[in-house]
């Protein structure tokens, strides 16, 4: 029996939204049960798996506001030039800033920081991530 820590959801959802950016709309059902299916650590925990596909679905439910949020918050950035891992990353955390009470607002930002020095594309992307979240930190408002 597996633990789903809050950073193994995160990086779950992470590849989950990165999925969903290559896949359409009909695939997207069928891509996350294969997903799942693929790691023996959530296939027959249904409650993992079920709280990971009830956040994918809660961040997917509000994508259009929070990609809003990030193209406001990214000067001298064009939206589509975001690499997708930033960009799923950002997503993640933002949701987490705006609609998660239970996740404080530095945690949110530290976790998306440690992931993207893991998973982002250079090794100064984790600056760019920690800016956006900064300009839309409420403690700078």
């Amino acid at each position: 029996m597996s633990t789903l820590t809050r950073r193994s959801l995160r990086e779950h959802l992470l590849k989950l939204l990165y999925l969903r950016d290559f896949h359409t709309a009909d695939e997207l059902d069928e891509q996350f049960d294969l997903y799942i299916s693929c790691y023996t650590d959530l296939s027959g925990e249904s409650d993992e798996a079920g709280s990971i596909r009830e956040r994918y679905d809660s961040i997917v439910s509000k994508l259009s506001e929070i990609d809003s949020l990030i193209e406001r918050s990214a000067r001298g950035w064009k939206f589509n030039r975001i690499g997708k891992t930033e960009l799923n990353i950002l997503r993640i955390a933002i949701y987490e800033m705006k609609y998660d009470e239970s996740v404080p607002e530095s945690v949110a930002i530290n976790e998306a920081v440690e992931i993207t020095k893991q998973y982002g594309s250079d090794d100064s992307s984790y600056g760019f991530v920690n800016g956006i979240l900064g300009t839309l930190s409420e403690k700078n408002k």
